[in-house]
């Protein structure tokens, strides 16, 4: 979402071909962090040797024209029709993100070019509550996983933390110094990580505002980051062409992925997207590649990484990635139009898919192998993710659709719009 906005939304369709259910069943594992813990507040993990303090430098007119230039013509397109199952208005301005309740598929979060979030009942389709305090555009936002908080991240570098039954403010989160590019939420505990364009990781208590971590060591805006399955590391990706694994127990690096003297073992570019199952690590960057790295425990007990496949088909720079639930099949998108799904360990695509104009997201549908997308095309297409066959093709935004959610049961979706719109949809 960040980088297109910097762009992310489109219609209703049918649910399609059903993959093999996935069973994602929380672990009865106790919280490896303790958000209480004092000695984890305020730690900031070591520098890396060798990194420069090089602020990143985002250049936003150079992605719209990127984005142009992956657009087939759609001047001459028909008129939208509307095939969802309602709509949601309210927003003022362009809606960049949305989520939904865990538990409660009624229950959605949006965030906006308006500098509000907010709080949708999809049954009644009214407002809940307005998410007011940001100062600039809300780029991210997210539910934990209990669905108890939500959690709203903007341009001012601010994150704020709401209850979402009522929309109340329970904290505000600061410390970076720049845009907020991601958050993610810990997978058993109210834990928060937020990465900023001042090349900064942050980890906070959600609940009671407490910084319990800075994690420092790219040398440019870290523009893509999340806990692992398992909730025992956290992956990020730069700017700076990195990505790296971090032991969040105690704020050091375990794992750096790089190419600095430009040998092909790694991005020569910018990583714009990242995702992460299991113990692989895809990431997409600005280069045109996506790359699959495999997270292994050496002889020694030290984590090292692996890359196992670079894909290279796309032609512009690679927006969003995506991994299966199955891990069996890697999704990669770009800002030319195309979607590619890779077996694993295969560098040869399964298939292509292709919009009319650049890809802002792609996910995986929670419970079966079907794939989704959001285009600048106005569309949401839905996509057998084994086959490549087209399900079905969402219309009713009038621009760009930037973000995607399914619920938890995978019965439902709603998408955003910079048409200041939700549409809903369910995979009948």
């Amino acid at each position: 979402v960040f980088n297109l906005l910097k762009m992310d939304g489109a219609t209703a369709g049918e649910g399609g071909q059903a993959g093999p259910n996935y069973d994602d069943s929380d672990s009865e594992d106790e919280v490896f962090i303790d958000p209480s813990d004092p000695a984890l507040q305020g730690r900031v993990a070591c520098e890396l040797d060798g990194q420069d303090d090089d602020e990143g430098d985002d250049d936003m007119e150079e992605e719209e024209d990127d984005e142009e230039a992956g657009a087939h013509n759609v001047e001459d397109e028909e008129p939208v029709v509307d095939v969802s199952k309602g709509r949601i208005e309210g927003h003022t301005g362009e809606i960049y993100c949305v989520a939904l309740h865990p538990s409660n598929a009624n229950l959605i979060a949006t965030g906006s070019g308006d500098d509000t979030g907010g709080l949708w009942d999809r049954a009644t389709k009214q407002r809940i509550a307005t998410l007011d305090g940001h100062t600039d555009t809300v780029v991210q936002v997210a539910f934990n996983v209990s669905g108890s908080l939500v959690a709203t991240a903007g341009m001012d570098g601010i994150v704020k933390v709401w209850n979402s039954n009522d929309g109340s403010p329970v904290a505000s989160l600061e410390g970076p110094g720049e845009d907020i590019t991601f958050i993610n939420w810990h997978s058993k505990g109210d834990v928060l990580l937020a990465g900023s364009s001042d090349a900064s990781v942050w980890m906070w208590n959600a609940t009671s505002g407490a910084c319990m971590a800075v994690l420092s060591g790219h040398s440019d805006s870290v523009t893509c980051g999340m806990f692992s399955q398992d909730g025992k590391s956290v992956l990020t990706a730069s700017a700076d062409g990195s990505a790296r694994v971090w032991n969040p127990k105690d704020s050091s690096c375990m794992v750096s992925l790089s190419d600095p003297k430009g040998l092909g073992t790694f991005h020569s570019g910018p990583i714009t997207c990242l995702d992460t199952k299991g113990d692989f690590l895809l990431t997409g960057s600005e280069d045109a590649t996506a790359i699959l790295t495999a997270l292994v425990m050496s002889s020694g007990g030290a984590p090292t990484g692996k890359v196992v496949a670079i894909y290279k088909h796309h032609t512009l720079g690679v927006e969003a990635v995506a991994i299966s639930p199955s891990l069996q099949y890697m999704a990669t998108a770009g800002i030319d139009a195309q979607i590619y799904v890779y077996n694993a360990h295969q560098e040869t695509p399964r298939f292509q898919c292709s919009h009319q104009a650049a890809v802002t997201k792609i996910m995986w549908h929670p419970t079966q192998e079907v794939l989704l997308s959001c285009s600048v095309d106005k569309s949401v297409g839905v996509w057998d993710g084994r086959s490549g066959a087209q399900i079905a093709k969402w219309t009713g935004h009038t621009d760009t659709v930037m973000d995607v959610a399914v619920s938890s049961d995978g019965r439902s979706a709603v998408s955003a719009s910079d048409d200041a719109c939700l549409l809903l949809w369910t995979f009948d």
